[in-house]
């Protein structure tokens, strides 16, 4: 009897640590979604709420002349964001989520799009921390490519996010 309560109990703990961890990864993905939303919307305000103030977006692409590397501030990047033109929307798919604790990273392919037209695709790597309020974005990495691109599974950009 003190057998079965024992794999009932640690069954149960087991149940309980999947969900959670299932919240965490949907709540990660939420983030990033939200947070591709905001930049669509050119909401900086919104976007700001969801980073921390002193982070660093990097970004790479090989071109003729070697590798390129940027590397704007949150602050920086959001300034750019909110004065800037066109309708952009960027999209991912199949992410890769890593939560452990406080910690999580979600890794996944994406495509950009502006005004409606492709301008490059490659992997994001969001690197975030959960507050006691939320899960907050500390760190971007990225590549840019125009070419040898991931066919989306999501086909074309719908014309309702252009």
């Amino acid at each position: 009897m003190k057998n079965l309560i024992s794999l009932a109990l640690v069954l149960q703990f087991t149940q309980l640590s999947l969900a959670e961890e299932t919240t965490d990864r949907d709540a990660v993905i939420d983030v990033v979604q939200e947070f591709f939303d905001a930049m669509t919307a050119r909401d900086a305000d919104k976007m700001r709420s969801m980073m921390t103030s002193d982070g660093i977006l990097y970004g790479y692409r090989e071109s003729d002349e070697g590798l390129q590397i940027i590397r704007p501030t949150h602050n920086a990047y959001l300034e750019n964001l909110a004065t800037g033109e066109g309708h952009l929307v960027e999209r991912f798919w199949d992410p890769e989520v890593m939560v452990g604790d406080r910690l999580a990273t979600v890794w996944t392919p994406y495509d950009f799009h502006v005004d409606g037209i492709f301008s490059h695709c490659g992997v994001n790597n969001f690197s975030m921390l959960r507050t006691d309020e939320r899960w907050i974005i500390t760190g971007v990495v990225f590549s840019m490519q125009r070419e040898n691109c991931e066919e989306s599974p999501l086909g074309p950009p719908s014309a309702v996010a252009q």
